[in-house]
């Protein structure tokens, strides 16, 4: 199996998770086309759709996502006007903005890497939508226990066949982290609900059949049936494909990630230097006694008894890099101990390496396929340069306005003093219970303040109050309102209930209330300066955007920001309307 899957395509699409603004996906219909002018320079379609794709917001009506559309455009213009003046002012020479671009040089490769070898080279076709969503007739539930190797996996088949008990088993040997909790059983799911390897193994089985040892990136599966029923979830076709499509994408898009993964695997094979291996497992075996040391994994080593020396020897080496030992210990930390390779295990060492060290590795393959002259690569770190920019032109290089003094700060306090009310509370310990006799039960029980929070100890269904005795602490309305209503009908010493309270019941004693009170001018003064100086900030962004839209000539296709919308996905009566 290879464990460095996981870590692998994490590092792959890094910055397509972190820079959406700039990723390198787009929306339909001409990318090329302009939405608006700005001076002398264009926003595109794409630009815009960038943006949009990235947030996968659902719209109920044409109009409402023309008006989406129309605030991004906006953004888009006001980032422009920004851009144009920190050209200006010549922050492009800034040394900052040379810092900024130069760190995230990297990340960007690695996202025009996987643009070119993943994202270019996924197609869906129709004949494949229409299998995926014959497939989701049926909704399966199934039972699995997942097992390092295929000789674990066979022993308990054998251990199956002879009456042994699928769930004893399941939690015995599984390392699913969810065994222990539901005894290997997964739920039920339909067609697209799981890893696709496995759903292809399980799917062919009838209730109660349990499957031969099989595997997939994750380790060896042995599955059972549990159940299978018709899928009512599945709804049309045409309303279902669109959806059904992203997720066969995104299948065949992790099936080319683990394709490109070996490939890279291949190209930069990792030399573990077996000595050092060696070398840790021996000093496990001095650290430990021998009837200790059969108790410690042959995966983990406390990196405190190395010394410098032992740290930096060298573990692993490809072309192009190296990994020290102490680098290893702390960054294979990252990986569930259950798949974490004993120090004696090359091979499954060498596949960790690779994937904590992938970024090295894929940066070195897009300097190697020329991605720096890509123009992909190009127009991103010209937009990152661009952002890097305006940010600095709006928060360092717009003039700030005065701060305000201690008579503006007084004088807001004083004319907005129902800002600075604290509202009623009230201390309550509950002891909350889902039976209701039960709680009756109880309530026999409580007779005191102490006898309250001796059962509210063992019995409440708050699990991280029950230390306290129940406490809640002091409680607002507009927070628990069903409690502070049955608290407040309370006197203080009170004790009160069971009260239904969100489908649960709640045994109340009411330890003391507080009056509504105004904060002491003190109190919140540091409060009033931040706000008053971020809305004096804010003013005076607003009025020199507004300034800067009169210097500068800004015009707004509304027709072309339409035709950005796929009117196909909304009745035909939206797309009439003004917008």
């Amino acid at each position: 199996m290879n464990k460095g899957y996981k870590a692998f395509c994490a590092a792959v699409i890094t910055v397509g998770l972190i820079m959406g603004v700039i990723g390198c996906g787009g929306g339909g219909g001409d990318d090329d086309m302009v939405l608006a002018k700005v001076g002398g320079d264009k926003i595109l379609a794409r630009d815009l759709n960038e943006i949009f794709d990235y947030n996968n917001n659902v719209f109920a009506s044409f109009n409402e996502e023309l008006e989406s559309r129309k605030a991004i455009l906006d953004s888009l213009i006001i980032q422009q006007l920004f851009i144009q003046e920190a050209y200006e002012k010549h922050i492009d020479d800034h040394e900052e903005v040379n810092r900024i671009v130069l760190a995230g040089w990297d990340q960007f490769l690695l996202d025009v890497l996987y643009q070119r070898e993943i994202n270019d080279k996924v197609d869906v076709t129709e004949d494949e939508i229409r299998e995926f969503y014959d497939n989701m007739a049926e909704k399966v539930c199934v039972s699995h226990i997942l097992v390092p190797n295929e000789d674990t996996a066979r022993m308990i088949l054998d251990s199956l066949k002879n009456g042994a008990n699928f769930e004893k088993l399941a939690v015995k040997y599984s390392i699913d982290p969810s065994a222990q909790k539901r005894q290997g059983s997964i739920g039920c799911f339909s067609w697209g609900g799981m890893d696709m390897a496995f759903a292809e193994n399980v799917f062919k089985l009838n209730p109660g059949e349990i499957s031969e040892p099989f595997k997939t990136k994750y380790g060896w599966h042995i599955a059972r049936m549990d159940d299978r029923m018709p899928n009512d979830e599945r709804q049309s076709y045409d309303r279902m494909h669109d959806d059904i499509a992203k997720v066969v994408m995104s299948f065949k898009r992790n099936e080319l990630l683990e394709n490109y993964s070996k490939s890279l695997r291949d190209k930069y094979p990792i030399r573990i230097e077996t000595d050092v291996c060696d070398y840790l497992m021996h000093r496990r075996e001095t650290m430990y006694p021998p009837q200790l040391l059969a108790q410690v994994p042959k995966n983990d080593f406390d990196i405190a008894q190395l010394d410098r020396d032992e740290k930096e020897m060298v573990i692993a080496s490809w072309d192009g890099g190296q990994m020290t030992l102490g680098e290893y210990l702390l960054d294979s930390k990252k990986i569930n101990i259950n798949f974490r390779p004993n120090f004696d295990d090359y091979d499954s060492i060498g596949a960790v390496v690779f994937s904590l060290k992938a970024p090295d590795i894929l940066s070195k393959e897009a300097r190697t396929l020329g991605l720096e002259d890509d123009p992909l690569f190009k127009r991103k770190i010209k937009k990152f340069r661009e952002l890097a920019m305006a940010d600095i032109m709006e928060n360092d290089s717009l003039p700030f306005p005065d701060p305000p003094d201690e008579g503006e700060l007084r004088q807001y306090y004083e004319s907005h003093l129902n800002e600075f009310v604290k509202p009623p509370s009230i201390h309550i310990f509950e002891i909350m219970m889902s039976d209701l006799a039960a709680a009756k039960q109880a309530r026999k029980r409580v007779h005191s303040f102490e006898s309250f929070k001796q059962v509210a100890m063992e019995l409440t269904e708050r699990p991280q109050r029950r230390s306290s005795g129940g406490d809640l602490g002091y409680i607002e309305q507009r927070y628990y309102p069903d409690l502070y209503r049955a608290a407040d009908k309370l006197a203080v010493g009170d004790i009160g209930g069971p009260f239904p309270i969100t489908g649960k019941y709640s045994l109340i004693y009411v330890a003391d209330k507080m009056a509504e009170e105004v904060k002491d001018f003190l109190v919140v003064k540091e409060e009033i300066r931040r706000n008053l100086e971020k809305e004096r900030r804010q003013n005076a962004i607003a009025d020199w955007i507004e300034q800067r839209k009169k210097e500068v000539d800004v015009e707004i296709y509304q027709d072309n920001l339409r035709a950005t919308i796929d009117r196909n996905k909304y009745a035909p009566v939206d797309t009439a309307s003004n917008g």
